[in-house]
């Protein structure tokens, strides 16, 4: 008799823990979904794109809230709380001043802590992992043998996270001329590249736009490892770029579609979150990042 008392408290204990987290699932999704419907009126949708930009050369469906949902992305966790940063090359002062800044930024945006890893030397990228661009010259490290070999192997089992930051130049492979950065999503591995943001050290203008860029491309890389696709909803952060003058175009923060996916997935109160963003850009004097996380605290405080 007892046993069974024990068996049936048991039992009412595990359902109701079940039903405990289904209601606070169910609350983090009704929070998130204020988030899209609040700021669609400040999203701006996608042009067409020219010949040689990202959706004129990849097909691509997009991703709604649901589809992201079913998808069973990573998410952040007890378990998976700490993204991790392998730096590969040597950084100038102001490169270094710019990773610093990347590294504050991206534990606002996901809302985790950022630890550097490791350093490694480009002498260990091996000569078939490498090549100088047969039109441009540019020395090139490949992305596959960076996630593959250098990431992969060693992980650290609590990241959420493990990314390759590099001063050299990237690319894919066969039939491509560069990247900016790539992920394996399910992987939770990214890599991406400081080397075509500018020269942060020619003048202060230069510095804030070779910080956006880089800010942006980190962000980025980072959706795609919590399993989010590239954005055909509005402007977004998750935008393709195929080239530099449309990634320019592309703005930093993430439209109404991706920003709920992101406070889903990280369970976060969405003017809070985005309040800390605002003010990471307005110290930066990022102004039209700024301006743009205060318009959207605005529309979700009514």
């Amino acid at each position: 008799m007892v046993a069974r008392c024990l068996l049936a408290m048991t039992c009412f204990l595990a359902v109701s823990s079940r039903l405990e987290a289904a209601d606070k699932e169910a609350g983090t999704i009704a929070r998130s979904e204020v988030v899209e419907t609040k700021l669609t009126p400040i999203a701006k949708t996608l042009g067409k794109p020219g010949p040689s930009d990202w959706l004129a050369n990849h097909r691509e469906a997009g991703q709604t809230f649901a589809q992201y949902v079913q998808a069973n992305p990573v998410r952040k966790s007890e378990r998976l709380k700490t993204m991790y940063l392998c730096l590969i090359g040597d950084f100038t002062p102001d490169q270094e001043r710019v990773l610093k800044l990347t590294m504050e930024y991206l534990g606002l945006v996901y809302t985790v802590p950022v630890k550097v890893h490791r350093r490694l030397s480009l002498d260990k990228i091996p000569d078939e992992a490498r090549r100088t661009h047969p039109s441009w010259g540019d020395k090139q490290i490949l992305t596959t043998y960076v996630l593959d070999r250098v990431l992969a192997p060693e992980r650290p089992e609590d990241a959420l996270a493990y990314l390759a930051f590099t001063s050299s130049d990237l690319w894919p492979g066969e039939k491509w001329n560069f990247v900016f950065g790539q992920a394996k999503l399910r992987e939770r591995l990214g890599v991406w590249s400081i080397y075509r943001n500018g020269d942060p050290s020619k003048d202060e203008d230069a510095f804030r736009l070779c910080l956006r860029r880089t800010l942006k491309t980190a962000a980025h890389e980072t959706g795609h490892i919590l399993t989010i696709q590239h954005c055909t909803a509005f402007q977004c952060g998750m935008n393709g770029s195929n080239n530099r003058p449309e990634s320019d175009s592309q703005p930093l923060h993430f439209c109404p579609v991706c920003l709920r996916k992101v406070c889903w997935n990280l369970r976060v109160e969405p003017v809070e979150y985005l309040t800390s963003l605002e003010k990471f850009c307005r110290r930066e004097m990022l102004t039209d990042e700024a301006d743009w996380y205060r318009d959207a605290v605005k529309l979700l405080q009514q």
